[in-house]
């Protein structure tokens, strides 16, 4: 359909536009885009050069009243100026009663524009990945997936960090007369993992996108028990469950918990998002628990590199020939496996008892 063409004082203008439902379009919105042309008589007839364009313009049934569009150049983007607009949709049948109003519309159009400060557009912002509509079992799934997937790495790192042979079998590096060596540069640089300054506390992030975690411990409990079959055994679980905690167990704790942290199974099982807030909360990471921030630190790592750090690449000055103690330790290591007193071979209890 063509453009209409119109001389932007307070003058109205009728689009038809596809019609979008679901996701951000919710109940049904259009998307249009206005073009601001400069047009001037040539002869009989009129030319007309295109100033700029806005960026797509959501028009939903809620009536929008002066907003502030910017006017971008086609090619470079740049800002060239803006425009004040009021839309809404409406109805086949109101469209066409307004149009034949022709009185009201040329009111409209000798009215003086109210000139005032430009208001900015509300740019609503979402935590979540937009692929799956709001709410749906889809965008649960891939939550979940997603939860699950940077869980299992801080946990492939927390394994690293207890092993202390996981750097024995690291790919791309040899150990040559006790020096390491890399295959490649690139490979050198993988090892050493996310920035250190990026991962501290003081330089690093301060917020996370947090959710409201309610718990108690008879939930978590009941977790581990079979089902109860009568109203006896659900009153004995209570009883056997207040023998070993003193405290009310019934009793919700609340907490603010990285939204990664969330277990997986609880968000795949009842297929429900209403948990993580939309738009999204930052809460501050000393406010968590640390084994969510240590959680939230390891996940960044790829599954190829290494947390735990090596006294070598910590100390890289260190030298054990200068160090007295070192080598009396590495003097006393080596005799104790080397050289053997062959008159105790049958070391007697007493012998190493200076008081007997």
């Amino acid at each position: 359909k063509s453009e209409p063409s119109v001389d932007c004082r307070q003058s109205r203008a009728f689009v038809q536009a596809p019609l979008h439902f679901g996701g951000d379009a919710r109940e049904g919105s259009q998307y249009i885009k206005i073009a601001v042309s400069y047009g001037r008589q040539a002869g009989k007839g009129s030319k007309s050069e295109l100033v700029g364009t806005t960026d797509p313009v959501k028009v939903s049934w809620k009536p929008v009243t002066k907003q502030y569009m910017e006017i971008r150049n086609p090619q470079s983007r740049a800002v060239l100026g803006g425009i004040y607009l009021s839309h809404r949709l409406v109805t086949e049948a109101e469209a066409a009663s307004q149009r034949s109003n022709g009185k009201n519309n040329l009111q409209m159009a000798q009215r003086q524009p109210q000139i005032g400060a430009p208001i900015e557009p509300e740019n609503r912002v979402s935590g979540r990945t937009g692929h799956f509509p709001p709410g749906s079992q889809e965008e649960a799934f891939e939550q979940a997936a997603i939860n699950a997937e940077a869980q299992n790495r801080a946990l492939l790192q927390r394994c690293k960090k207890a092993d202390r042979h996981s750097t024995d079998t690291e790919p791309n590096v040899r150990v040559v007369n006790g020096w390491r060596e890399w295959d490649s540069l690139d490979n050198l640089f993988k090892t050493m993992g996310p920035n250190p300054l990026a991962m501290s506390d003081e330089l690093g992030p301060q917020v996370a996108r947090g959710y409201q975690h309610r718990t108690s411990v008879a939930k978590e409990v009941s977790k581990q028990l079979p089902p109860a079959l009568s109203p006896a055994d659900q009153m004995l679980n209570v009883d056997m469950l207040r023998m070993y905690y003193n405290e009310d167990p019934s009793r919700v704790e609340a907490l603010v918990r990285p939204v990664v942290c969330k277990d997986p199974d609880t968000i795949a099982a009842p297929r429900d998002m209403t948990w993580c807030p939309d738009p999204p909360i930052y809460a501050p990471l000393y406010n968590m628990t640390e084994n969510d921030k240590e959680t939230v630190r390891l996940a960044g790592y790829a599954p190829e590199q290494n947390a735990a750090l090596l006294f070598a690449d910590v100390n890289p000055n260190y030298n054990i020939r200068e160090d007295i103690w070192g080598a009396i330790h590495d003097k006393e290591k080596a005799r104790s496996h080397h050289f053997i007193n062959p008159n105790r071979q049958h070391a007697r209890v007493k012998d190493d008892c200076f008081i007997a």
